[in-house]
């Protein structure tokens, strides 16, 4: 159940369910966290946080403990797995290191790993199962202990304050018209009237979404052209960039409690449809970027990619 699968095994398994929630109407990244506040779906023995689309997708899955174990980690400690629960699956990078062809013991190559002559490593995408702690019974782990705050934060208050830290900041305004967007060449965000949204979930979840694009400048994570607006649109680089901003704004708007209230419109939803199904790597490579971009934009990530 838990052994680890190849890169493209692990691809499909994670677009596949990504492609399921949009063609059932649900954009999943769109979709609010129901964890317990403050706390990110995490590994339930070692207690690390998950990162990236297995933060989203275990974020997603609906419900509120945040602790997630595999099936033989669950047995170990005391666990068992209610009949017909289904497992969630997760990926992970596996590293891989094999000697140079033709072998060079001791020499160093165009292909060596820096302080690792005559070998070569590579990353393989591997996945596995696990089962939130709310469908096993007898799990025998140290219960979750929180401090409660006096009230709870203001999303609107903790949305501005992450807009007010982030590091090296792109310029921003409201003077977008009736778009809002991100030019790379001058560093700018462009905002419509802020009176112009709907509500507070849709102005937040947009600024967070030019602010994701703005991550990808050379003087911040420099993702090496892959900013909207230098990619042509509707190419892949170009749908990799605006999956990435996606996915950066629906780790801020988690993390400042704020819910994305922006339609999700049939023809959206098609888009991106056609996309994950011509390219299936896209949903995971784009979540790792929105990743990095949120954790920049929190203060988490100002050395680069």
């Amino acid at each position: 159940m838990n052994k680890g699968n190849t890169s493209d095994r692990a691809y499909d398994v994670i677009t596949q369910r990504i492609l399921d929630a949009l063609e059932s109407g649900e954009v999943p990244w769109r979709k609010p966290w129901s964890v317990q506040a403050g706390l990110k779906p995490q590994n339930a023995i070692s207690r690390r946080p998950y990162s990236g689309i297995n933060a989203l997708i275990l974020g997603w899955s609906g419900y509120t403990d945040p602790r997630w174990i595999t099936f033989n980690a669950a047995k170990a400690n005391g666990g068992s797995v209610r009949k017909g629960e289904k497992a969630t699956p997760i990926v992970f990078y596996k590293r891989i290191s094999k000697p140079c062809k033709p072998a060079h013991p001791g020499e160093i190559c165009g292909h060596c790993d820096i302080g690792n002559p005559g070998f070569k490593s590579f990353g393989i995408l591997k996945y596995f199962s696990v089962f939130n702690v709310e469908q096993i019974d007898g799990l025998e782990l140290e219960p979750i202990v929180t401090e409660e705050p006096a009230e709870a934060p203001d999303p609107i208050e903790a949305a501005e304050a992450i807009i007010a830290a982030a590091p090296n900041p792109p310029s921003v305004d409201h003077k977008g018209g009736n778009q809002a967007y991100y030019i790379p060449a001058k560093d700018e965000v462009h905002l419509p009237p802020r009176e112009s949204f709907g509500d507070a979930g849709e102005y937040y979840a947009t600024v967070f979404h030019e602010l994701g694009h703005a991550t990808g400048h050379k003087s911040r994570l420099n993702r090496h052209g892959l900013e909207t607006g230098i990619a042509p649109f509707g190419s892949a680089t170009y749908s990799k960039e605006e999956l990435a901003a996606e996915f950066a704004s629906a780790f801020l708007c988690n993390e400042s409690g704020i819910e994305n209230t922006i339609d999700n419109s049939a023809a959206y939803i098609a888009g991106w449809a056609r996309a994950l199904r011509g390219d299936k790597k896209l949903v995971v490579q784009a979540a790792s970027q929105g990743q990095k971009a949120s954790d920049y934009i929190l203060g988490a990530g100002e050395e680069g990619a």
